[in-house]
């Protein structure tokens, strides 16, 4: 399924249960992308900061404010 620009994998009741990260172009947990949506850069694990433009990414996605 998708929510806007992004792929998700819903549970049983329809909730993002995994989120294909664009920051890692890979499938991350919910609660992955949570921790994510402070856009703290101290908090947020060196992998989902590789791209330059992370937290413009970040930003933008549409599960931030899911």
């Amino acid at each position: 399924m998708k929510y806007g620009n992004v792929e998700y994998i819903p549970d049983e009741n329809g909730t993002a249960e995994l989120v294909k990260c664009p920051l890692v172009d890979d499938w991350v947990s919910s609660i992955d992308c949570l921790e994510n949506q402070g856009v703290i850069e101290s908090a947020i694990p060196a992998r989902f900061k590789q791209k330059p433009d992370w937290r413009e990414i970040c930003e933008r996605c549409p599960f931030r404010d899911y």
